[in-house]
């Protein structure tokens, strides 16, 4: 029955897809990994975003992570600061994370070469295991406008695009010359700083950056993945949301007798990704 309160607690927050409510209840193993490239440079970004999408204008509907780019020679890693502290330094802060809406996916550009590495370490409560797929690094089609602002001490210009169902409105300093970004972003000639979607559902927001002194290894994390398409995983998203104890039952069987049918909460399912 504890196993059973932890995962009440954990589904009681929205999923979205790639960018999403992971409680962190579960830690991964930080001793296992592989070395992929050095990173010279590091951004923090907050990530808010609205966890019901729609019917849910309140401010209190906003979460925020903060998250960390590491960018390499080679490979560039992005991923959420909180959940990697909360499995290097334990349950401390977990309940903070989940208010706060921690995600637990990482993202390899140019891992392999070419591609993009997603991997989701929601744990074996929540989904049934860690997650990884593979894709194409995103084509994005930018349209570079004449106005700026500034963000950090940086000019930033102006550049619009659409990307799998979202409006995006990006802001990138030409002056930091990197063609990476937040989440999946990048294309553009300089690091984007800012960038949200037009309905504001989610703000990637740069809030600091340093040029590291001693170069920063970026780990790829050797866990026993499950390898499967961004359609499927966001299928998984989708099931865990309609039902999330029906979809729980299915993946711990030998647990299904101490869940009732008056346990059905449903949540309104906001994806980043719509197509």
């Amino acid at each position: 029955m504890k196993k059973l309160l932890i995962f009440l607690i954990a589904v009681s927050f929205a999923f979205i897809t790639n960018a999403q409510y992971v409680p962190p209840f579960e830690k991964i193993s930080l001793n296992k990994f592989t070395v992929l490239d050095s990173a010279q440079l590091r951004f923090s970004y907050n990530f808010c975003y609205k966890k019901n999408g729609i019917n849910s204008d309140a401010d209190t509907a906003f979460v925020v992570d903060k998250q960390s780019l590491l960018i390499g020679k080679n490979c560039s890693k992005y991923f959420s600061q909180y959940y990697f502290d909360y499995c290097e330094k334990g349950l401390e802060r977990v309940y903070i994370h989940v208010e706060e809406g921690t995600c637990s996916f990482e993202i390899f550009k140019n891992y392999p070469v070419n591609k993009m590495t997603v991997t989701e370490h929601a744990g074996h409560y929540i989904l049934g295991g860690n997650m990884l797929y593979e894709e194409a690094i995103p084509d994005f089609v930018w349209k570079i406008g004449e106005d700026t602002t500034n963000i950090l001490g940086y000019t930033c210009q102006k550049a619009t695009t659409r990307f799998r169902g979202r409006n995006y409105i990006a802001w990138f300093a030409p002056e930091i010359p990197s063609n990476n970004g937040p989440w999946k972003f990048g294309g553009l000639p300089g690091i984007i700083l800012k960038i949200y979607d037009d309905k504001r559902n989610f703000t990637f927001e740069c809030s600091g950056m340093q040029q590291l002194e001693k170069p920063e290894p970026i780990k790829f994390y050797r866990l026993n993945y499950t390898k499967l398409t961004r359609k499927k995983m966001d299928k998984i998203y989708r099931q865990l949301l309609n039902d999330p104890l029906q979809f729980w039952k299915s993946i711990h069987s030998k647990m299904a007798g101490e869940v009732t049918d008056s346990f059905k909460p449903k949540w309104t399912y906001n994806p980043i990704e719509l197509e």
